[in-house]
C-alpha cells in the first residue's frame, strides 16, 4: 500500500503569539478546529471549520479564558474542550467548554496548582466501563478524563488526572508524586486496559534528573494515579518526546524520541513495550534526523502522524510506522512526508482520525514564524493504491479516488 500527502488550505491568525503560547485540537465528527492562544496578556480560544478542501472558516466568536501566558488544549470525541495555561502569577489554570453547532459555552475555571513553571497535557478519555471508542462507536459518560503533568518552582513535579464534565465542569485529581527532575512530558496508550473488572489507562512519563534521562510506567483512572515502573540512563537531555500506541487492548508500546541523540545532530529513537504490571522492556533504536511532534494517526496500531522541521528549516508532515515487538526490521518506516514553505520557530499538531481505514486523514498544523505570527495548515494523508485481488494473486490496481 502506497501513501501521499497534500498540502492544501492555509489561514493566517492577527495577532502574533509568543513561542510556548498556542496549541490546537480538532473535533473528529464536525471537523471544528480549535486554537488556544495567548495574544497580549491574555488567553483566547477560536473555533474554525475544516472544510473538506481544506479551507478554515470561522464558527462564532473568540472566548476570552484567561490571563496568562503558555497554554495546551485537548478536544474530545463528546464536544468537550479542556484549555490549560499559566496565569500572571505563575498558577496553573484550567477551563472546560462544550462544543456547539454556532461556537463554545464555557465552564467554570480552576486552579490546578500554584507556582508553576512547566507542564504537558494529554487526553485520556473513558476509564469506566468501557475503553475509548473509534469515533463511529457512541459512550455515553459525560465526562472525559485528561492526564497532566506539573512543575513545581519549588522543586518537584506531579502527575495529576482530570475530569471535564458536563456541561463543561472541571474536576482536578487523583494525582501521584514523580519526584524530583524537570523537562517532564507525557502520553498515554490508545486502549484502556481491562484490570479486575476496571478499565484505566497506561501512561508513560518522561524526565530529566541529576544528568540522568528517566521513565517511568503509570496506570490512570478516577480510582487514582497508580506509579507502576522506572527506568533510568546516564545520558543529557534537551528535548523529550513521547507518544503512546496500543496494538491491541493490553498490548500498548510508546515510542520515545530524544535530543541530542548519538550526536547534536540527530536524535536518539526508541521503542518500549510495556508488561501488565509497568516494566518497560526497549526492543528497537534508531538514530533519526527529526525532534517530532506527535498525534494520533489510528485508534489501534504502530502508525503515527508527526510534524517536524526539514534540514533547511521548512515545516513537515509525515506519517510514520513504528516496528512492533518481535517483528525485526527497521525501527520506524515513513510512508508519506511533506514539505511546506513555513519556517516555524514552533509547531502543534493534530489530526482527524476517520473511522473508516481507506479514507484520507486530515493532519493540522499551527506553526510559529520568526515575526509571531500563527498559521494554520490543513494537510491530508491518502492512500494512492488498492488492491482488487483475483484468485490468489492481485489482478489490478487502481487509485484511492480523495
Amino acid at each position: 500500500m502506497s501513501y501521499a500527502i497534500d498540502k492544501q488550505g492555509t489561514l493566517d491568525l492577527v495577532g502574533n503569539s509568543a513561542e510556548y503560547e498556542f496549541d490546537v485540537g480538532a473535533h473528529v465528527y464536525t471537523r471544528f478546529v480549535y486554537v488556544a492562544r495567548a495574544v497580549n496578556g491574555s488567553v483566547r480560544l477560536r473555533a474554525w471549520k475544516l472544510e473538506a478542501d481544506g479551507a478554515f472558516t470561522s464558527v462564532g466568536t473568540e472566548h476570552v479564558v484567561g490571563s496568562g501566558s503558555r497554554t495546551r488544549i485537548v478536544v474530545f470525541d463528546n464536544h468537550r474542550i479542556v484549555v490549560v495555561w499559566l496565569n500572571q502569577a505563575s498558577a496553573l489554570c484550567a477551563r472546560g467548554y462544550m462544543g456547539t453547532a454556532n461556537g463554545m459555552l464555557e465552564g467554570e475555571g480552576v486552579t490546578v496548582e500554584t507556582t508553576i513553571t512547566n507542564f504537558d497535557l494529554v487526553a485520556v478519555g473513558v476509564t469506566t466501563g468501557v475503553q475509548q471508542p473509534d469515533p463511529d462507536t457512541a459512550v455515553y459518560y459525560a465526562y472525559r478524563h485528561f492526564a497532566l503533568t506539573t512543575l513545581s518552582a519549588n522543586g518537584g513535579w506531579k502527575l495529576f488526572l482530570g475530569s471535564v464534565l458536563d456541561p463543561a465542569a472541571m474536576s482536578i485529581g487523583p494525582v501521584g508524586l514523580g519526584g524530583p527532575g524537570d523537562k517532564v512530558s507525557v502520553s498515554c496508550a490508545s486502549v484502556n486496559e481491562i484490570v479486575n473488572g476496571a478499565h484505566p489507562r497506561k501512561a508513560l512519563t518522561l524526565c530529566r534528573d541529576s544528568g540522568q534521562i528517566k521513565t517511568r510506567s503509570w496506570r490512570v483512572a478516577g480510582a487514582g494515579v497508580t506509579s507502576l515502573a522506572t527506568a533510568s540512563e546516564t545520558k543529557p537531555l534537551g528535548i523529550g518526546v513521547i507518544h503512546g500506541m496500543s496494538i491491541a487492548q493490553g498490548n500498548d508500546v510508546f515510542a520515545t524520541v530524544v535530543w541530542p541523540g548519538a550526536s547534536n545532530e540527530t536524535s536518539r529513537l526508541q521503542l518500549l513495550s510495556l508488561a501488565a504490571n509497568g516494566s518497560m522492556t526497549t526492543y528497537a533504536t534508531a538514530e533519526i534526523d527529526q525532534i517530532p511532534v506527535f498525534a494520533r494517526l489510528r485508534h489501534y496500531g504502530t502508525d503515527a502522524a508527526v510534524a517536524y522541521k526539514t534540514g533547511d528549516g521548512h515545516l513537515a508532515v509525515a506519517a510514520w510506522r513504528f516496528a512492533a515487538p518481535g517483528a525485526g526490521g527497521a525501527a520506524r518506516t515513513v510512508l508519506a512526508s511533506k514539505a511546506g514553505t513555513e519556517l516555524p520557530t514552533q509547531f502543534r499538531l493534530t489530526t482527524l482520525v476517520p473511522s473508516d481505514a481507506d479514507d484520507p486523514v486530515p493532519f493540522v498544523t499551527l506553526s510559529r514564524a520568526t515575526s509571531g505570527q500563527l498559521r494554520l495548515v490543513s494537510w491530508r494523508l491518502k492512500k494512492t493504491l488498492l488492491f482488487f485481488p483475483g484468485g490468489s494473486t492481485p489482478i489490478a490496481m487502481a487509485p484511492k479516488s480523495s
